[in-house]
């Protein structure tokens, strides 16, 4: 048996597990999990992503489809996402249902008064939280949050849901324009720090003193989530004033916070600024830019955060604007991350294992052509394979706890439905036909 034949296995034998929310929700309860089904993480709308996928291609996964639909509709109004209960991010209850339903739907007309109703209500969030960000810029406030700007919980996310619709005309611009506007923005200094800078402890997100805070450097939480989307939206010709000078200052910025040892190229989690060169307000403003505090070492090669979401990022941002030294660094990058001895995730699912690893270096070896990613595949593919549970509860092993967290076994983010949409891509060989994977702003 091939690797793409084990591969289709076991998305197969996962895809039979998970095929029965209510069993499913009975087995996590078993797992000791709490679990209320809102939301795209590990909701429901997020494992109605496997069978969307699954069913372009096969159509007795329609009936599970539309099960899992089901209960992201059911759960809508009170589920909870990263970010909190009220949170209000593509990966929220409500802009995750309008998410799945649209990749649920095999022709335009299925579910279309149903996706127009939730297009217009993830427009009107949006339209309100970029309205906030731009008062509190123009007010003269101090620092954002990453869940008013970031991927999972922001405009970044929302942004994201916004450029597609606006791409098959279920949205007009004015919304997503309102989020471009307001993300340029966020590109502005802020005295001597970066307009992204976030007055949130780095260990706990809980708030602190702006000069004790830090930037974000995860695709999931920080700032190459911008530069995704501000990329995606320029590639597809959706543009604001300013927009292509902020491209340029985010992915200089990264470029510029990059760290190399014997191994290669590796970026931090995040920057911060050491005591002994803290501003005491950020209305100060310095002969030159306070230094940062140097990070540790590497961390694990992962899609929220690390070199592999940071390298996706500036390769989308120099395909955008053609600008081949984005795109070789984001290249390089990637290559010696996947080089780099017991750097690898040990979980199976996509934000931060084996999973997520494996789609963003899929995406970029079909980008870019280049031959060396493309190299490393079946390797990544095996390492997930690894993790595969034929007689397990969900399809793959649970993700290892963290400290007093236990990551979901069985969704879209951490879980088995996640990694299994990761192995199909694989398996195919082929670009997600419902382009799932643009709530991890890879495509």
């Amino acid at each position: 048996m091939s690797l793409q034949e084990r591969a289709a296995r076991a998305v197969a034998g996962t895809a039979r597990l998970l095929a029965d929310p209510e069993e499913v929700a009975r087995r996590r309860r078993d797992a000791g999990q709490t679990w209320t089904g809102g939301g795209l993480a590990d909701g429901c709308a997020g494992t109605v992503l496997l069978y969307a996928e699954l069913s372009r291609r096969y159509g007795r996964y329609r009936a599970p489809a539309h099960a899992w639909l089901a209960g992201a509709v059911r759960s809508a109004g009170g589920g909870r996402a990263p970010g909190g209960p009220d949170s209000i991010g593509l990966y929220g209850a409500l802009p995750a249902l309008s998410y799945a339903m649209h990749r649920a739907a095999l022709t335009p007309a299925d579910h279309r008064g149903a996706r127009a109703h939730l297009g217009r209500q993830v427009a009107l969030v949006a339209g309100r939280l970029a309205d906030r960000e731009l008062r509190r810029m123009a007010d003269g406030a101090d620092c954002t949050r990453m869940e008013g700007y970031d991927l999972v919980s922001g405009l970044t996310g929302l942004g994201a849901h916004l450029l597609e619709l606006c791409e098959v005309g279920e949205s007009g611009d004015d919304a997503l324009e309102q989020v471009l506007t307001a993300l340029v923005a966020l590109t502005r200094p802020l005295g001597p720090l970066p307009g992204w800078w976030v007055a949130q402890d780095v260990r706990t997100y809980d708030p602190t003193a702006p000069e004790r805070g830090h930037a974000n450097l995860g695709l999931a939480h920080g700032v190459p989530g911008p530069l995704a989307l501000l990329a995606l939206a320029w590639r597809q010709g959706v543009r604001v004033p300013g927009q292509q000078q902020a491209v340029r200052t985010l992915a200089d910025w990264l470029l510029a916070r990059r760290r190399e040892d014997a191994a290669g190229i590796w970026w931090p989690e995040s920057v911060e600024l050491p005591p002994e060169t803290r501003p005491e307000t950020l209305s100060e403003t310095p002969s030159e830019t306070p230094a940062e505090r140097p990070a540790a070492r590497p961390p694990r090669a992962s899609w929220c955060y690390g070199t592999p979401g940071i390298a996706s990022a500036l390769h989308l941002a120099g395909t955008a604007l053609d600008v081949p030294h984005w795109r070789a660094a984001g290249i390089s990058a990637l290559r010696q991350a996947l080089a780099r001895p017991d750097a690898g995730p040990t979980d199976a699912g996509l934000c931060h294992g084996r999973g997520g690893l494996l789609q963003v270096t899929w995406r970029l070896a079909r980008e870019s052509g280049d031959p060396q990613l493309a190299a490393e595949l079946p390797r990544l593919a095996e390492q997930l394979l690894d993790r595969y549970e034929e007689a397990g509860p969900f399809g793959f092993a649970a993700p290892a706890r963290r400290g007093d967290w236990a990551d979901d076994p069985a969704g879209f983010l951490t879980g088995a439905a996640g990694a299994a949409l990761a192995l199909h891509t694989f398996a195919t060989d082929t670009a997600p036909a419902t382009r799932w994977d643009r709530a991890l702003l890879l495509a």
